[in-house]
């Protein structure tokens, strides 16, 4: 049994569905969206029993082999009477789901503490940088000041972009920098990074399977480019090394890694998404990314 984390709604979930469904191997989703009306669990610490039923399907846990996190949908507020009682019922169901979902033990891709990771993606990139990959000067900040002499001291050449991800990459211009915007740091945090002038690389790596390719893109972000190019690259020796490296040091069984190849030859890491889309980019590349992922869920 492979428990897909999303529904059949989700594109990527359906997709892998379909594809493990297809080879013979059973496949059940968990909608997070239906803990705990249509799901429930029980498991104990320290042992493989327990069980997960969905839809009054009961799942033993042992049976899971492998888990395919794509699309965490979030907890449902608790429906009492008053909010008190509502946080506190909210806060024993995340507390026993995220234990279940730490505690499996089977082919995690990936795990709920490498999901985890990747929302703290300055702490991700603070360990790719302590372990001797080049990653490109970051600067989170929501003080005003700090943001104008980071912009000044890197040439004026610094990209913007959300703490936490879920909106394009723009260029910093003077024209960003008005009272208005500035006073919105007051408000929320922003994530500044010098700018790597060069062309986008997405890495699949998956074990020790390297899959690169060159993203041509017109955009600064190359997910604002309705049409970018995907080519097949071959990376250094010691920037394919770098890629394995990142899946062992984030406890990643695969990742969408993002790195910026500068005009001047240099590599820059800029994340590893550790639940990235990948059904366009193996259909414009030929890479065998669906093959790769199942043989790491099924192995």
């Amino acid at each position: 049994m492979i428990l897909i984390i999303g529904s059949e709604e989700e594109t990527h979930s359906k997709y892998v569905y379909d594809a493990l469904v297809s080879r013979g191997y059973e496949a059940e989703y968990f909608d997070s969206r239906q803990y705990p009306d249509n799901i429930s669990l029980g498991f104990m610490p320290n042992s493989k029993e327990g069980f997960i039923k969905i839809n009054e399907k009961t799942i033993p846990i042992e049976v899971i082999k492998g888990v395919y996190w794509r699309w965490f949908y979030g907890f449902n507020e608790a429906k009492v009477e008053d909010s008190y009682t509502a946080k506190m019922v909210l806060r024993e169901r995340i507390s026993a789901l995220n234990s279940l979902f730490m505690s499996l033990e089977c082919n995690l891709v990936n795990s709920f503490k490498a999901i985890e990771l990747h929302k703290t993606k300055i702490y991700q990139l603070d360990i790719m940088a302590k372990n001797g990959i080049r990653v490109p000067k970051t600067f989170v900040t929501n003080d005003a000041d700090a943001l104008v002499e980071f912009w000044e001291n890197n040439n004026r050449n610094v990209i913007f972009k959300p703490v936490l991800g879920g909106a394009y990459t723009k260029k910093l211009t003077e024209s960003d920098l008005t009272k208005d915007n500035l006073k919105k740091l007051k408000i929320s945090p922003v994530q500044l990074q010098e700018c790597i002038d060069g062309v986008d690389i997405r890495v699949y790596a998956m074990g020790d399977k390297i899959f690169p390719a060159e993203i041509q893109a017109k955009t600064v972000d190359f997910r604002a480019d309705n049409n970018p190019k995907h080519l097949p690259v071959k990376l250094p020796q010691d920037i394919e090394n770098n890629c394995k490296k990142v899946l062992n040091i984030l406890n990643l069984a695969y990742s969408g890694i993002d790195i910026r190849k500068s005009n001047e030859g240099e590599y820059v890491f800029i994340e590893a998404n550790p639940a990235p889309m990948f059904i366009y980019f193996e259909e414009v590349t030929k890479y065998p990314v669906t093959e790769s992922l199942i043989e790491l869920l099924v192995k």
